[in-house]
């Protein structure tokens, strides 16, 4: 073998070294960290902080007992922020 030949695959190998060392460190935690989904309830911001104690008053009811639907959606429209943590709230206590 020649010194040529033996230099060109010193490169070679050189090169495969340097490609598997950045594939290890940099694109596999990389494509973990893509891989994972993230977590909805940290990306939510938290509107409860403000409005603690205070309840989301139901519209009064109908003779058979269930609420008015019309007033609520009323309810719920003239103030969204406070439907919002309600909603928030209904859907953390099914998990």
């Amino acid at each position: 073998m020649s010194q040529e030949a033996v230099v060109w695959m010193l490169r070679l190998l050189f090169a495969l070294v340097a490609l598997v060392v950045v594939a290890v460190t940099i694109l596999r935690p990389l494509w973990r960290m893509l891989r994972t989904r993230p977590d909805v309830d940290l990306l939510t911001p938290d509107f409860t902080a403000g409005l603690e104690g205070e309840e989301l008053e139901i519209p009064g009811e109908a003779e058979d007992g269930t609420p008015d639907r019309g007033a609520i959606i009323d309810k719920a429209r003239a103030d969204p922020r406070q439907t919002a943590v309600l909603v928030q709230r209904w859907l953390k206590e099914r998990r």
